[in-house]
């Protein structure tokens, strides 16, 4: 699984975080909030390809992994999200 995260700062502090799951190239069909800290994209064939990250400070990776456990895919070790959690 491809897995790169992008993390916007403000003021030093993380503001709004992408975790891409595919090709960065591939184009969302639908969107879906699923937490008032995420929201879900799904590509045509509903294949979760990213995930928005509203608000990093409230987002975990428990709560990672559960959306990815949901759509059947491996979960993510805490290296993934190393720049997010240690801000």
């Amino acid at each position: 699984m491809h897995v790169d995260l992008e993390i916007t700062y403000r003021n030093g502090s993380p503001r709004l975080g992408y975790l891409y799951l595919s090709d960065p190239s591939e184009k969302s069909a639908h969107s879906r909030r699923i937490s008032p800290a995420m929201v879900i994209d799904v590509n045509k064939d509903g294949k979760l390809i990213g995930i928005e990250l509203l608000d990093p400070s409230l987002v975990t990776l428990e709560s990672i992994n559960n959306v990815l456990e949901e759509y059947g895919m491996a979960p993510l070790q805490e290296s993934h999200l190393k720049p997010l959690l240690a801000a």
